[in-house]
């Protein structure tokens, strides 16, 4: 039972690593991609202005997606069981939340902050129950 409950956990924390890191490597790539971001100095923030540019958002919303799928996946591989990849979504859901609740972002993108890691932990605990099943 330890041993289970040690696998599921050590899973977890790969999983979120994984996650995060191609999140990491998404935005990473939209910097490169459409280097002239936005800048909040220059916009008046009273009247609600800043608007990030679309190509950094899309890149972002696509490493959530990518990020929760791979972490999830792996996290839901590794520890054989689901409860594992939902860790994963709900710790990317949290920060995904926590950078939408920016007064650069609109109110879809927070929406998409739940709806987009959700949607990827469900495809990825889909694509483990047609996987076999882990061997340790």
């Amino acid at each position: 039972m330890t041993s289970g409950l040690i696998r599921s956990v050590v899973a977890t924390i790969v999983g979120i690593v994984v996650a995060f890191g191609l999140i990491l490597l998404f935005q990473y790539a939209s910097a490169n991609l459409f280097p002239a971001g936005y800048d909040a100095a220059v916009y008046d923030v009273a009247a609600e202005e800043i608007e990030a540019p679309l190509g950094t958002t899309v890149a972002l919303i696509i490493g959530w997606f990518v990020g929760t799928f791979a972490g999830g996946w792996l996290a839901m591989r590794a520890s054989g069981g689901s409860g594992a990849g939902w860790v994963v979504a709900g710790s990317v859901m949290g920060a995904a939340i926590y950078r939408a609740s920016s007064p650069v972002d609109e109110w879809w993108i927070f929406a998409l902050a739940v709806l987009v890691p959700a949607a990827a932990a469900w495809l990825a605990q889909r694509a483990t129950s047609f996987a076999a099943p882990a061997t340790a």
